[in-house]
This record gives C-alpha cells, structure tokens and sequence, in this order.
C-alpha cells in the first residue's frame, strides 16, 4: 500500500497547453468552430431547450440556399480555370470559389448562441440524430447532427461545428492551391495586399476548425489541420513562420500517440527560436523520457534550462529527472530553490525537497521541509502524510534493529525509541485519514493507523476503540 504514496511533482502533467490564434474571428477563436465570427457569448438563451425540437424541424427535401449557391459558383469557377488558366483573375475567383465552398455548411452560425437562435440561423433544416458525446479531456456534448454537419453544444449554448459533408472535398487546400496559382501569374502580385488577406483567411480557417477537431477529441485530425495552418503560413505570399501552429501541431500529434511527428514539429520550433517560454524543451524532453531515452531528455531539458533558467516546466522535468535517478542531488536542491522562488506557493516543491533530505538520511531537515508544505498549503495532504510515514519508517528501522539487539538492555532502549516513533506518527496519520476524501490514501492511512493502535491496544480503551475503528475500516466494514 505504501507505494502509492510516493508522488512525483504534480505540476509536471500541466505543463502542455495549448498556443491561443494570433487573431480574433474564426469561430471564436480558441472555442469557436467553422468560420463565424462568433465568441462565448450570443443573445439570451431563449425558452426552454430547443435541441430535442429540432428533430422534428424543417425537412431535408433541400439543400440550404448557401450550400446550393456556392456549388453553383464553385462549378463555375472550375469550368473557367479550365478556359482562361493564363489570367491570374481566374485562379483568384476559383480560390474564392473553394472558400465560399467551404463556409456554406455553417454559414451564419455562431458560438455561444442558444439552440432556439441556432434554429434561426439554420432556417428550418432538419436535425437527424441527438448523441451525447466526449470531446477532449472527458468534456460532455450534446450533439445534434444534421445532413452536412455536427453541432457540439453545452447547456444549451453552441460551442463549435465540424462539417461532415462538405460541398468539396479538402476546399482549403485547393484554394490555397488557386491563390499561390494566381500570385505567380500577377506580375504585381509582390504590392498587392488582397493576396495576403485571402492567404490570412485560409489560413484562419484551417486554424478554426483544428481547435474544434481538439475540442470534439479528434487530435490527429487537429495536428493535420495546425500543419496545414501552418503551411499557408510558410507558402510563397504570406512567407513566414506560424509558430503556435507548428507548437500545437506537435502537440496534438503527441496525444494522438504520433511521437515522431511530435518530435519533429518542436525541433522545428526549436529551429526557429520559438520556444513557448521553455514548454517546447520539456513537452519535448517528455517523450523522450516516455521512450525510455534518459539522456536525450536530460540534454533537451538542460539545453532549455540555458534559455529559460526560470521556466517551471523545465525546472519540474530537470528535478522529476534527478529524483528518478538519484544523481546529483546538490543539482537537485539548487533546481528546488530556483522553482520555489518563482513558484512560492507550491506546496509540492517543498513537499519533494523533503523527501529527497529523507533519502539522505537527513530527517530534521526532511520534517522541516514537510511542516513548510503544509503551511504554504493547509490543504495539501503529501506534507503531513509523509511526515507521518517519515515516524513510522523510522519505527521501522529501530524495530529490525531491536530485532537483532541480544542485550537486554539495549532492547529495551530500543523498543522505547520504536514506541516513541510510533507515538509521533499518530497525529499526522489521523490528520492525513480526516483530510483525503481519496479512498485510496484512507485506505492506506487506515493500514497505517490500524498497526500502530494494534501494538498499544493494551494501553486503554480509546486505543483498542482506535484499532476497531481503522481495522474495520481497512477490511470495508
């Protein structure tokens, strides 16, 4: 049981978030989906919840106008490339063509509107199905499908789309495709500022809809979409570096379990001088360690140390590496005392200071550091935990030692020492059993506490009560 109580750094989990779109629009940005202007917020929630009517709404005997009006165009658009693919107008037009192609799905929806304005919006198309489903991170939706497209909404409120059934396949990139077409036929396309505001408009709505292929759970597609975003970025008119595209590109491919593409999005980063104040060496530095590649990772974080000595994500991977391993403690403390200063209130970093004193045998300095946890968190259960764990290992060693002790005297010196160990560990095993609601850890505790109040059983009848209480518990009764 007492292996669950040894923890690494908590704050090592959080350390991978998500770079936020240079830009507004595009669905709400980080919330958002497909490409209304949206945002989280939308008119008054309007009556009741509207979502199930939608079932019964509208009919599917038509297309909505916008989708039938872009096909038309795009058709047209097509047809006319075909004539006249000499004349940068033709390429500018069918890249228009493909984005209008792909907006007409969702058109006129917006994030944050209630079901009863989505309704409106959608002017009597019908839904087919209602599901519930998780999107990232556990996140409950309800969804309503419809012919073309799937609508996430939380309490009633539209959180962001995906279309399911788009008037032309891959749309985005062949109108990119059009629009670099176009650039290399205009002999003034280098002045001309409209071929950068439609390459930005591309490149905004592959962004959008990889936030909502995250949201919904889907974080392949997301990582293809931020590569795509991030290839726009990269081509001939707009000519630069999208790094937060390339960031969450990389990050995306991890949670999806494509290592390798990973890895090569924050080398890329790296490359380019973009380091997302240091998150890129220690998202990077963590797959390596996941692969089993100890001194890559150590290397990856030492190198982001150099740049970002301040940077907590690096600080927790250099110090979770020093505690696994075992090496270089005075590194160790020093990278401890440079998280504390900027991370005061963490209570973990005091916590993991201890026990690393405890390892060395250094157990004032480890009970010290373990009443410093508790005090910079009284909720943070690990620093009186483990100073109650600190006694009752202690307990431990004097009782293998009493074990071997053939004088009598000395036994009893040391049989005293184990008591008064065992004492001492009460008080904080009781306050750690009153504190978690973890089961766990109870459980845990409990075993602990049961032990104890079993050896000094004969003392009274609060300490045979005590023993009832936390053996009963330990066996579920």
């Amino acid at each position: 049981m007492k292996k669950i109580l040894l923890f690494v750094l908590a704050s090592s989990i959080s350390m991978m978030t998500m770079a936020q779109p240079p830009m507004g629009g595009g669905g709400g940005g980080m919330r958002g989906g497909g490409m209304g202007p949206g945002g989280p917020m939308g008119g008054p929630q309007g009556g009741g919840n509207t979502i199930t009517a939608a079932l019964g709404a509208g009919t599917n005997a038509s297309e909505a106008k916008a989708v039938v009006d872009a096909k038309k165009a795009l058709d047209k658009a097509i047809a006319a490339s075909q004539k006249k693919a000499d004349k940068a107008a033709t390429w500018t037009a069918l890249s228009d063509a493909y984005v209008k192609a792909y907006d007409a799905p969702a058109q006129n929806l917006l994030a944050g509107s209630s079901a009863t304005e989505v309704g409106m919006f959608l002017k009597g198309q019908k839904a087919t199905e209602i599901t519930n489903r998780k999107g990232a991170e556990g996140t409950e939706y309800e969804v309503v499908s419809y012919d073309n497209k799937d609508l996430y909404y939380q309490d009633n409120r539209l959180e962001f789309w995906l279309v399911t059934k788009p008037v032309a396949e891959n749309a985005l990139d062949k109108a990119i495709e059009a629009l670099d077409k176009a650039y290399s036929l205009d002999a003034k396309a280098a002045t001309n500022k409209a071929y950068a505001e439609k390459a930005n408009k591309i490149h905004e709505s592959f962004y959008s809809e990889a936030v909502s292929e995250y949201l919904a759970g889907n974080a392949a597609n997301a990582s293809a979409l931020f590569a795509k975003a991030a290839k726009v970025t990269a081509g001939k008119i707009l000519n630069g570096f999208d790094s937060m595209s390339v960031y969450n590109a990389a990050l995306m491919a991890n949670i999806a379990g494509d290592k390798a593409k990973a890895i090569e999005g924050y080398k890329e980063c790296i490359a380019k001088g973009y380091f997302n104040e240091g998150n890129v060496f220690s998202n990077l530095a963590d797959i390596y360690k996941n692969e089993g590649d100890e001194a890559t990772a150590l290397k990856t974080l030492e190198d982001g140390f150099a740049k970002y000595p301040n940077s907590q994500s690096i600080l927790v991977g250099l110090i979770n590496h020093y505690l696994t391993t075992g090496t270089e403690p005075d590194k160790l403390f020093t990278l401890l005392h440079d998280a504390q200063k900027n991370d005061p209130k963490n209570a973990s970093l005091y916590y993991v200071e201890g026990d690393a004193y405890k390892k060395l045998g250094d157990y004032d300095k480890a009970l010290e550091l373990f009443d410093k946890a508790s005090e910079v968190d009284p909720k943070y259960i690990y620093g009186v935990l483990n100073k109650g764990i600190l006694f009752y290992d202690r307990a431990v060693e004097v009782q293998e030692k009493a074990s071997l002790e053939m004088d009598d005297a000395k036994y009893a010196k040391l049989v005293d020492e184990l008591n008064g160990y065992l004492e001492k560990a009460i008080e904080p095993f009781e306050k750690s059993f009153n504190m978690s609601d973890d089961k766990t850890i109870k459980t845990a505790v409990a075993d602990y506490l049961k032990n104890i109040y079993f050896r000094f059983r004969d003392r009274s009848a609060e300490y045979q009560a005590a023993y009832d209480k936390y053996n009963n518990y330990v066996k579920g009764e």
